[in-house]
């Protein structure tokens, strides 16, 4: 469940879905052409992104809330990102602590909803999920190399904003369409397909409330919708770039 709540660049915030949408920075201008290439729209997202900048982050802490189902559990949240590849998230919902991790060789996770607090591997789509969002850069950077595909469709509007529209399919062929705000180059939504419960169902992400981060315009509100209806909506308290980070802390425990 966590890996789908930030993924990081929608960085981050890796729970990421949440998380990894954090580090998020605007960019000076909008692309002035009618028809923008997809090379320049990434450019755009990449310098919206912090660009080079990004690249002496070496790990990023996000705190704050999530909240399920409009209310019906609420939780305190702890996500990290450090590189390379590397994530954990967890959520204490009032002394049941959810946590998902992965230290770059293994996902696993502690649910204590399934009856039992022992650590156990994740494997499927949502260790694929849990390890995608362990990538601070996020799709965009480095795309060729990580193996994904972009392609640019038409532009649109979101909710009156004109945005830029890219399709990003990734190396095990997983399709999420970008909603980019055509001025600023922030990423505004992430729609997609998610396997819930033996089902495939429509995911969106909704990205809000930026500040700005040492300089880099940061999501501090992530919003999911799954089915069409509200599930997961994450308010972040706080980010920090470079805090100190010990490896044990995306290890899996023994049992």
């Amino acid at each position: 469940m966590l890996s789908r709540l930030f993924r990081p660049a929608l960085a981050p915030v890796a729970l990421v879905v949440l998380l990894s949408f954090v580090g998020l920075r605007v960019a000076g201008k909008p692309i002035s052409e009618d028809k923008p290439t997809l090379e320049a729209v990434v450019a755009q997202i990449v310098k919206a992104q912090g660009g080079d900048k990004l690249k002496s982050i070496q790990s990023i802490k996000s705190t704050g809330k999530l909240i399920v189902g409009g209310g019906q559990a609420e939780g305190t949240l702890i996500s990290v990102l450090a590189r390379p590849n590397k994530v954990r998230q967890q959520i204490d919902f009032g002394g049941a602590m959810l946590v998902q991790a992965y230290d770059g060789v293994t996902a696993w996770q502690i649910n204590p909803f399934t009856g039992s607090n022992a650590p156990e591997k994740i494997t499927g789509e949502e260790a694929d999920s849990l390890i995608d969002s362990a990538d601070l850069d996020g799709p965009f950077i480095d795309s060729e190399e990580k193996g994904y595909k972009l392609a640019l469709t038409e532009d649109e509007e979101l909710d009156g904003t004109p945005v830029h529209v890219v399709k990003v399919t990734n190396k095990r062929g997983k399709v999420e369409t970008y909603y980019v705000d055509a001025t600023t180059g922030l990423i505004l939504k992430v729609r997609g397909k998610e396997r819930i419960g033996g089902n495939e169902v429509e995911v969106e992400t909704l990205l809000s409330n930026y500040k700005d981060v040492n300089g880099i315009m940061t999501a501090h509100g992530v919003d999911r919708i799954i089915g069409g209806q509200p599930f997961i909506q994450v308010i972040l308290d706080r980010v920090e770039h470079n805090a100190a980070v010990e490896d044990a802390l995306f290890a899996m425990p023994e049992k």
